[in-house]
């Protein structure tokens, strides 16, 4: 066998075993992939959106603690309002700095993290190494997605990134 099948062999073989961490948004009922992102282990990530009541912004922070495994690590907010924290629960901390509500220590996890994408104000927004992904923009306002990360090899990664496309391309 030539040196360059070789070569060809190994290359091929590194596609298919090399692991590497992706994040990903996928529905809710489906299981559709509709985004994907390379990521790191001990990373962190935001859901930025905006409160329909007090019309504030407000940021939830995650780590990428492991595959299946993401924990909520800080809520920061600055207008108290329905549905979020009122005071501190178990051994949650609050800090009021500038104005904001920063509240830590939720040992809170999630295999996946669940998000209902704002219809009409919300606006919820994935934030990723300096990336911001409007989620309007990956499914429709309204529709249920969960964020996880997952472990794939460069050939998976590759032909997901090849059908997210194609279904981009037939929507244009």
């Amino acid at each position: 066998m030539p040196k360059f099948a070789h070569l060809l062999i190994i290359f091929l073989l590194f596609l298919l075993i090399i692991p590497i961490t992706v994040l990903e948004v996928r529905i809710q009922d489906s299981n559709e992939l509709v985004y994907q992102q390379l990521a790191k282990l001990e990373d962190t990530f935001d859901v930025k959106w905006k409160h329909s009541v007090t019309l504030q912004p407000v940021i939830e922070t995650y780590k990428l603690e492991g595959y299946d495994k993401i924990s909520l690590i800080q809520m920061v907010f600055d207008d108290n309002g329905p549905n979020l924290p009122a005071q501190p629960w178990e051994e949650q901390k609050w800090n009021i700095t500038d104005g904001k509500f920063i509240i830590t220590n939720y040992n809170q996890y999630f295999s996946r993290v669940p998000v209902t994408i704002g219809a009409i104000i919300a606006d919820h927004t994935l934030i990723y190494n300096g990336k911001e992904t409007p989620l309007r923009d990956v499914y429709r306002p309204g529709g249920f997605v969960y964020i996880s990360v997952t472990k794939n090899n460069v050939y998976q990664l590759v032909i997901k990134e090849v059908g997210l496309w194609k279904k981009k391309m037939l929507k244009i």
